[in-house]
């Protein structure tokens, strides 16, 4: 019974996010319009999807390690210069860098931290001894990944990570997961503010429960979540539900919580 009624609650949970979304796309269409909302959620969702190999799940490795205490916009900003810089994140290339190499990256169009660049060196090297080993390294995730569970967060797999690679924490593990195709694995921070304003989840609540929801609001819009979480994490971002909020401006004041508190 008591299972039963989580359950049910999770689903109406679910079903009323989904409803709130139209007024969540709603704002952030104004913000942007709707032609740059629809190109930047495209954008989270190719930046999330499954990668089609190892060279661009290598590349997302290096993305997270270089965004980590400056932002993914940051990296972004310097897209051109990242895969000019590695080789097109061609791990088998970039293990092969030489000292000389490291040190002229110091000089390159990119974040200009020694020790990043050397640890997605030492990542290339650790990528391609381990992926003659596997076949692939994303064929050693798949195995790892068929023994772990997504409703706790893919924990296992994130240690898998952590003991592959250096320059990566527990947080960071999670968000390299993500990158990847695991969506359970790590939230947006943006996103989950709205939803914890919204009341749906504590402050507490852990990152797999916040996933949940968002797929099941996902699946009754038929989106995918990555697409549902990217909109919410704009409407955080450049809408009304920034870290100081706007809920005079915002429509979903009058179901929000926290708009209701505040007022």
């Amino acid at each position: 019974m008591i299972a039963t009624s989580a359950t049910a609650r999770r689903a109406g949970d679910s079903r009323k996010l989904a409803t709130l979304m139209r007024h969540v796309e709603r704002s952030v269409d104004s913000a942007l319009g709707a032609d740059e909302a629809a190109a930047r959620i495209r954008r989270y969702v190719s930046e999330h999807d499954a990668p089609p190999d190892d060279r661009v799940a290598f590349g997302r490795l290096c993305t997270v390690v270089f965004a980590q205490g400056i932002g993914y916009e940051a990296v972004a900003a310097r897209a051109g210069g990242f895969a000019e810089a590695f080789s097109g994140f061609d791990p088998d290339a970039v293990a092969t860098y030489d000292p000389k190499r490291v040190e002229s990256l110091l000089q390159a169009p990119i974040v200009r931290n020694a020790a990043k660049i050397n640890a997605c060196v030492e990542n290339a090297r650790r990528w391609v001894a381990l992926a003659k080993t596997h076949g692939t390294y994303l064929g050693r995730i798949a195995g790892a990944a068929a023994a772990d569970d997504p409703t706790t967060g893919w924990t296992a797999l994130s240690g898998v990570l952590r003991e592959d690679f250096v320059h990566l924490g527990e947080s960071t593990a999670g968000q390299v997961l993500k990158h990847i195709g695991f969506f359970t694995a790590f939230a947006h921070p943006g996103a989950r503010r709205v939803v914890e304003r919204l009341g749906f989840i504590g402050a507490d609540a852990a990152a797999p429960t916040l996933q949940k929801l968002l797929g099941g609001a996902a699946q009754r819009l038929g989106r995918d979540p990555y697409a549902l979480e990217g909109t919410l994490a704009l409407f955080a971002g450049i809408g009304p539900c920034k870290k100081k909020p706007a809920c005079d401006a915002c429509e979903l004041a009058d179901r929000c919580p926290s708009a209701n508190v505040s007022a």
